[in-house]
């Protein structure tokens, strides 16, 4: 019987070791179009409004990120996928403490452009 049992148990792993397994395969993570324009067109700031022009490339993914002046820790961020070659976006900083901060814009290839922020 337990010889039986060896043989019948070989077989199976041979049997499943032979045969190809079937694994789903996971949709690819899309990272966008490849980025040819990460550039800061204009900032205008009143108050603690700041509405930033962007120059981007359709289809590429980028990050926007509010940082402390001095610091690596962004306190504010947002991503998006551009839709046009300008991009606008407007930011309220007014619940955030009074300070200098650094703007920063990166594209999905790690190209960063910074502007300097001041909230009153």
């Amino acid at each position: 019987m337990r010889k039986t049992t060896i043989v019948l148990g070989t077989l199976l792993l041979l049997i499943g070791g032979c045969s190809k397994p079937d694994f789903e395969m996971e949709a690819p993570i899309n990272l966008g179009v490849q980025s040819t324009l990460t550039a800061i067109k204009s900032v205008n700031q009143k108050d603690n409004i700041v509405t930033v022009v962007f120059e981007t490339t359709v289809g590429s993914k980028y990050s926007v990120q509010i940082t402390p002046f001095g610091s690596e820790t962004p306190i504010k961020k947002e991503g998006f996928t551009a839709t046009e070659n300008t991009t606008q976006k407007v930011y309220n900083l007014s619940e955030l403490p009074k300070k200098d901060y650094d703007l920063t814009f990166i594209d999905i290839s790690g190209n960063e452009v910074k502007y300097p922020i001041v909230v009153k």
